[in-house]
């Protein structure tokens, strides 16, 4: 029998590596806004906070800007970056475990909802996710906690305790805290165990084998 019935993946980080299309597009973005190419470490802070804070918080832009490099970067990610990912070793077959034991999984994800789909169906995982949760294109701050609790709806999920977030950022382990769940923090991602452990995840993991064996209790 498994420890957790409800598990919710982030997506960018937790189950793929997408950073290689996700900063072609950024890049771009940036560039055509007249800034400045950013370092790596600036890059990877990118991924994890929603679109519309990161352009803000991480680049500075004001209000009457961020919206126009929004649309730059999802220009060239919806036309070739959303396919240059890897997905994470062992990934899809967890998935298809936990779909074949009877846990019904989700994305929670500051990503539109339309890519995780196009995504999901191009790696052949689509069939295997209950609910995908993701964002709009117009929401400006997409709270962590807030897509949590509408999969965890969406799953029919009564008791929390038998739910539990796999992340790769303080950003998952806050939203679920929020949501009244505990979180796998993965140290594959783009996250350290320093964060993790600062914002008290209750599980830190190396792999997706570790992951499965907190789930299963094996």
């Amino acid at each position: 029998m498994a420890k957790f019935d409800f598990v919710l993946f982030d997506f960018d980080g937790t189950m793929v590596d997408s950073s290689k299309g996700i900063f072609k597009s950024l890049i771009y973005a940036l560039k055509a806004a007249g800034h400045e190419e950013p370092d790596g470490a600036t890059l990877r802070k990118f991924i994890g906070p929603p679109i519309y804070d990161s352009f803000k918080n991480l680049f500075g832009f004001p209000e009457e800007k961020i919206q126009f490099v929004i649309s730059k970067y999802r220009e060239d990610y919806s036309r070739d970056g959303i396919f240059e990912l890897d997905i994470y070793d062992g990934i899809p077959e967890l998935i298809k475990k936990l779909h074949e034991n009877g846990v019904k999984v989700a994305t929670a994800s500051s990503k539109p909802t339309v890519f995780i789909e196009r995504i999901l169906k191009h790696i052949g995982l689509f069939d295997y996710i209950d609910y995908i949760g993701g964002t709009g294109f117009d929401e400006k701050g997409a709270g962590k906690t807030g897509i949590l609790l509408n999969a965890l709806e969406h799953l029919g999920c009564t008791d929390k305790s038998r739910a539990v977030m796999v992340g790769d950022r303080k950003f998952d382990i806050d939203g679920a805290k929020g949501a009244g769940i505990e979180t796998i923090a993965v140290l594959y991602g783009f996250g350290s165990e320093a964060e993790f452990k600062e914002h008290g995840a209750e599980y830190i993991v190396k792999d997706t084998k570790e992951i499965e064996n907190i789930i299963f209790g094996e």
